[in-house]
């Protein structure tokens, strides 16, 4: 369960989000090497982007024993992701569901928080959680 706390320590966050030189990083590699070998392409995070996901990982909003993969083909889900009107009603654990599912999702498909964060997804995150904390 997600605290008073934890949704104002997040919402300290939307200032760095909002600013116009915030910028969440970019994709590197995937290139081919004179050997003849390519590089694998992988997210290459910017501070800012990184403090969040750190933030996450240290104050709770990693949700243990939560199945986000499953949870992630769920229409609560894709509602949540798609709509920005039902994010910006979404509650403060599905605010937790979803950092959980982008930061995890990245470990496997590289580039996918980097994604949530160019889409306005993660900024709508924390403009949420800084409106539940108000």
């Amino acid at each position: 369960m997600v605290t008073a706390n934890q949704l104002r320590q997040l919402a300290q966050f939307l200032p760095a989000l909002e600013s116009a030189a915030f910028k969440a990083g970019e994709m590197r590699g995937g290139e081919k090497k004179e050997s003849g070998v390519f590089t694998l392409p992988y997210a290459d995070y910017s501070d800012a982007a990184n403090a969040l996901v750190q933030h996450a990982n240290d104050n709770g909003w990693i949700l243990r024993n939560f199945n986000w993969s499953e949870w992630a083909q769920t229409q609560e889900a894709r509602d949540l992701f798609n709509n920005a009107e039902a994010l910006a009603l979404a509650t403060p654990d599905q605010l937790a569901q979803l950092l959980t599912l982008f930061i995890r999702q990245d470990r496997f498909a590289e580039g996918t928080l980097l994604d949530a964060f160019n889409s306005g997804l993660i900024l709508r995150i924390v403009q949420r959680a800084a409106a539940l904390s108000a």
